[in-house]
């Protein structure tokens, strides 16, 4: 057996292992959910009246109390609180039958619950039948530091009139024992009540129902404070909010990942059952109110519409020639179902009143039966026959068939969040687990398809990329290089010509003088040719320089030196030059320091010198220059262990925008003024010499106030070694 069909065995086996886990998982959280979400009464004592006692409940802390028990029932009656108040006397001449202890069910009033007990006084009672009337009542009694409550009630069929305290506080549609007068709507409410002085609240609903499959008060009431029953009602909005959001994600996200199926139909229909799906739980009657028939009207759309696109998504699963049996049936399958879709749709939208018959749910359920059947069918007959995620497929149909039943199944939910709703959030999960594993699937037989090509051509990638790489660094280096030159060859022949076009000048005025020159002149024309001469040779030099000092082959002779030492020999030097001036110089340095480092003593002087030439010839007459010496103990700057000299001048400083370059070759501020003499390669030079050294340098400056150059170096491990005396 080869390895790749052992690898192929053992993800088969994974992923059935997955999808019977997630089948589990499916059936254990809806059985849990159920069990969790059912709006089930508490077991209320009485009052010596028979009103529930909730004395002991407060709306502000305690959770609702769901009033699924301890109601009067009284068939066939529709009767005000006045009605009831009266026929409940012992001297009434007029006593309606009822029933007491009744239990709300999803079934209504065909089903009042065992614990109902009749009190007919001599009455015959019919059994309530799905259509008719009734009068719901029951009476609480709260403590009385309560003073608001909202009544919650999320499902009465048909048309109801809710009384509160002896007050008609809502109506919906027309209650009346006559059909023809009758007017159905859906109920799904909140009232907020106030109870008496006594914290007595007495609720009657009279409810009428003759197109309804159900009649009477569907899902059990709850009292709260107003916070609570919205909070309730705000956390389903978030959950469809949500599941909505997801979609929308999805839809984009699936959009770039469905390029690589082999067909876009599947995930299209997805799109849409998703779709149906989330509308069918938005427009539900607890959640968007809307008159008339128009929730029944649109939710049962929906409901067909989903129903059809589950069909077209597993029937898009299988593409054509995988099978000859769905290969036959294609083309009568895809028109039994369009047609008996399209019938229902023009059924309910062109006679809504069949939506209310007993009948008109039955053919729903057999209509959803049959097309989920048929689903489940081609599902489970292609497992041997196609490979391709079939147990994904399974998971999808069983989880499809599930959601689709769960529209059917009443239950009285405490947070309107149903149980296909529920399953809603595995669907959005599952199906995006199933795209994503798909597009992996096939990545990874792109994976394998190239992984031999990949390989064989692999070492010539690296090559090729090694030497485009080569080329592309000569290259970039012959361009700076290129335009170094250029900018270099540009200014020494600007600061070239104008010595020399000064030189030919002195020369063509002493050659073309008629009579001799006086000596005097002679003397002052061959002075100033001198002097252009030697700016001629300083740039000279300097250019030669700063090339050996940008030259790698370019070797610096370290030693150690004292930085005091060699920065006093200048101070002491240039200080000499300002005497006769009103230029004044002062010099700073430990004196238990020799502030030793180690570097190459020529250069390292020219880097001073430099800078101190540049503060004395920047600075006006009466200028002052401040040279000092000292340990830099940032631990920032070359790990702490360095020496720093600091050169202060208050010249005429450097503008701003101009500190950045003044390094850079050829430079001279444009404030100089009469200075802007040399060669502008002092400071490259300098900056060249401390790359060099590995040291830092850098400018300070206030126009007009003057500059700070700081020289920074990393101090020397070496310590002079004391001369020992000599014994007496």
């Amino acid at each position: 057996m080869s390895s790749k069909k052992v690898k192929s065995d053992k993800n088969r086996y994974s992923v059935g292992i997955s999808a019977m886990l997630l089948i589990i998982l499916i059936v254990v959280s809806s059985l849990a959910f159920l069990m969790i979400n059912q709006r089930r009464g508490s077991d209320f004592s009485y009052t010596i009246s028979g009103a529930v006692n909730l004395t002991y409940w407060n709306e502000t802390k305690g959770m609702p109390v769901t009033l699924e028990k301890g109601w009067e029932f009284y068939p066939d009656r529709l009767l005000t609180p006045e009605m009831i108040r009266v026929s409940r006397l012992e001297t009434s001449l007029l006593r309606y039958p009822y029933y007491e202890g009744v239990t709300i069910s999803a079934n209504g009033w065909s089903d009042l619950g065992d614990s109902a007990e009749l009190y007919s006084f001599g009455q015959e009672v019919k059994k309530m039948s799905n259509f008719g009337v009734g009068t719901y009542r029951i009476e609480l009694v709260l403590n009385q530091d309560v003073d608001y409550i909202t009544l919650n009630i999320p499902d009465i069929a048909q048309s109801a009139t809710i009384w509160v305290n002896g007050k008609a506080v809502r109506h919906y549609g027309i209650v009346s024992n006559s059909k023809d007068v009758y007017e159905p709507a859906q109920v799904s409410t909140d009232i907020q009540l106030e109870p008496e002085d006594d914290g007595t609240v007495e609720i009657v609903i009279d409810c009428a129902n003759y197109s309804s499959p159900y009649g009477g008060i569907l899902c059990s009431p709850c009292i709260a404070s107003t916070a609570t029953i919205g909070m309730i009602e705000y956390s389903v909005r978030m959950y469809l909010t949500v599941l909505f959001a997801f979609w929308v994600f999805f839809a984009i996200g699936g959009h770039y990942i469905s390029k690589t199926f082999n067909g876009k139909a599947k995930f299209r229909f997805f799109l849409l059952m998703f779709l149906c799906e989330i509308l069918y739980e938005i427009f539900s009657p607890m959640v968007t109110v809307m008159p008339g028939n128009w929730n029944k009207l649109i939710t049962i759309t929906l409901l067909i519409f989903s129903n059809y696109f589950s069909y077209l998504f597993f029937f898009s699963l299988y593409p054509r020639g995988t099978s000859k049996l769905f290969d036959t049936l294609r083309f009568f399958e895809i028109t039994l179902f369009s047609m008996l879709t399209c019938c229902y749709l023009l059924t309910f939208w062109g006679f809504p009143s069949v939506l209310y018959l007993p009948s008109s749910v039955v053919a729903n359920m057999v209509f959803v039966l049959i097309t989920n059947v048929f689903s489940v069918f081609r599902v489970l007959y292609m497992v041997k026959r196609y490979e391709h995620g079939k147990y994904l497929y399974v998971c999808a149909v069983i989880l499809s068939v599930s959601m689709h039943f769960s529209c059917f199944l009443r239950s009285q939910y405490f947070v309107y969040i149903t149980l296909h709703a529920f399953l809603l959030l595995f669907l959005a999960v599952g199906f995006t687990l199933y795209f994503v594993m798909d597009y992996v699937q096939t990545y990874e037989k792109l994976e394998d398809n190239n992984r031999n090509l990949a390989s064989a051509v692999e070492e010539k990638t690296k090559y090729i990329t090694r030497v485009n790489q080569d080329l592309l660094h000569n290259h970039e280096k012959l361009l700076e290089n290129e335009e170094a030159r250029k900018k270099m060859m540009s200014n020494v022949s600007h600061d070239l010509r104008t010595p020399i076009t000064a030189i030919r000048g002195y020369v063509e005025l002493m050659l073309n003088a008629k009579e001799p020159l006086p000596r005097e002149q002679e003397v002052q024309y061959l002075t100033n040719m001198h002097t252009r001469s030697v700016q001629m040779e300083q740039l000279i030099s300097d250019l030669v320089q700063l090339t050996r000092m940008e030259s790698e082959n370019d070797t610096i002779e370290k030693m150690p030196i004292s930085v005091k030492e060699m920065v006093g020999d200048l101070f002491q030097l240039y200080h000499a030059e300002c005497e006769g001036t009103d230029k004044v110089m002062h010099f700073n340095a430990p004196e238990d320091d020799d502030l030793l480092i180690d570097g190459d003593p020529k250069k390292l002087l020219r880097v001073f010198e430099n800078i101190i030439v540049n503060a004395m010839k920047y600075t006006k007459d009466d200028g002052i220059i401040d040279i000092t010496c000292h340990r830099y103990d940032d631990p920032a700057m070359l790990g702490g262990n360095a020496v720093e000299v600091l050169i202060k001048d208050n010249g005429v400083g450097i503008p701003a925008n101009e500190v950045p370059y003044v390094f850079d070759r050829f430079y001279r501020a444009e404030n100089s003024g009469i200075n802007k003499t040399g060669s502008g390669l002092g400071l490259s030079i300098v900056k060249s010499i401390m790359d060099k050294h590995g040291g830092k340098i850098w400018v300070e400056s206030d126009e007009g106030k003057g500059s700070e150059f700081h020289i920074v170096f990393k101090a020397s491990e070496y310590t002079f070694d004391e001369e020992p005396e000599d014994d007496e």
